[in-house]
């Protein structure tokens, strides 16, 4: 697998929030209806050059085998998600997790049941 690069535009990450949906892949027409609402030239180039940065990023793949090639997310948002996470803790907490994650929760008002999730999710950490 080619080496992902997980740097994303926010209106990059808008089109890949639209490939999640749509895991089994989606044309750049249904694409541009989905982000603007409607179709014209201009949304449609401006959608494709998108695709093509996310495909030189190593997170979009393309079918090519219909009439409309149809676009699909390389990982799926939780591996999106954990790989931007480790570079969090990589650049900003010398690799380590736990002081990242401290951080996090340091930030955000837990409810009981958020926390039971965490701790049940600790229990079942295996070394």
């Amino acid at each position: 697998m080619p080496e992902i690069d997980i740097d994303v535009t926010d209106t990059e990450l808008s089109v890949l929030e639209i490939l999640w949906a749509h895991p089994e892949g989606i044309a750049v027409r249904e694409i541009v209806l989905k982000l603007y609402g409607r179709h014209e030239h201009s949304l449609h180039g401006g959608v494709k050059s998108f695709l093509d940065r996310l495909l030189e990023k190593g997170l979009v793949a393309v079918d090519k085998s219909g009439f409309a090639h149809r676009f699909s997310a390389v990982l799926d948002r939780q591996e999106f998600v954990g790989l931007q996470l480790k570079k969090m803790a990589e650049s900003h907490f010398g690799g380590s997790l736990a002081p990242m994650l401290l951080s996090l929760v340091d930030q955000v008002k837990l409810s009981e049941k958020q926390r039971a999730s965490i701790e049940k999710i600790i229990k079942n950490i295996k070394d």
